[in-house]
């Protein structure tokens, strides 16, 4: 006898009343020139941390239009909106993409779309739109080992241009990158050896058990606590760790592709 299915997670208020709100507001601003939006990530899936979890959207919008730079405009008012209203300013994130970038070819040549991302597409909900352009594609685990690399490689990149650009007295800034960026690298490396239903706070123990990459799992663990409100000590130690936690994972699905 089958188990029965697994009951859905209420959506907390904050998160319904924002994916409305936004919804609402894009079809009337937007709405002609939108193929989908999607929530995607813990909120859509039902597996956030409440107080904590971003709510996820992707936006894809129609290959045939006239007035691209007037489109991004007008989705970027809407978003300025909301994250000007304290609200939602600070569980609100959200990513656009182009029609023509969801096919093979882009995808393979592009630093901005990868297959992590056409993944996580996939697991959507979508809000508008009457098919998700996602589900278009095929996502092999090849792919998704390429995509993980890509995704592990950004946070990097991000992790150095804030530490470059941040000054050594804003602790909770640095610690904000350090942490950010060693979580994601951290799923990174779980997607890339085939882990796939996790989220952001089962991360650690999940990288501590799975992990073959030689880089301490403590890091990762630190991050989390911090993003959950724990006080990091030494903030230049701290970043030091997770600047060379994300490279250990780097180097490791470089050397490890096939």
């Amino acid at each position: 006898m089958s188990a029965p299915p697994k009951p859905v997670r209420k959506m907390p208020d904050e998160y319904d009343a924002l994916t409305l709100k936004l919804t609402a507001k894009l079809k009337k601003e937007v709405g002609s020139e939108l193929a989908a939006l999607l929530l995607v990530g813990s909120v859509g899936q039902g597996n956030y941390v409440k107080g904590d979890s971003d709510c996820d959207f992707y936006i894809v919008i129609k290959k045939d239009r006239d007035k691209q730079v007037e489109i991004l405009q007008r989705i970027g008012t809407v978003k300025a909106e909301f994250e000007n209203d304290p609200q939602y300013s600070s569980i609100l994130d959200l990513m656009v993409f182009f029609e023509e970038d969801l096919n093979e070819q882009n995808i393979n040549a592009s630093s901005i779309v990868n297959w992590v991302h056409i993944w996580t597409g996939q697991q959507g909900i979508l809000k508008i739109g009457k098919d998700n352009p996602f589900s278009k594609l095929k996502v092999t685990d090849e792919k998704l080992k390429l995509g993980a690399t890509q995704m592990c490689l950004d946070n990097v990149f991000i992790m150095r241009d804030g530490f470059l650009n941040t000054p050594a007295e804003n602790t909770d800034e640095l610690a904000f990158y350090g942490s950010e960026a060693a979580i994601a690298c951290a799923q990174a490396l779980l997607v890339f050896i085939g882990e796939k239903g996790f989220n952001r706070y089962n991360v650690p123990e999940l990288f501590t058990e799975k992990s073959q990459v030689k880089a301490d799992p403590k890091v990762v663990i630190d991050a989390r606590d911090f993003r959950l409100g724990a006080k990091i000590d030494n903030v230049t130690e701290f970043v030091e760790k997770c600047y060379d936690f994300g490279w250990a994972i780097l180097e490791y699905m470089l050397k490890n592709q096939k």
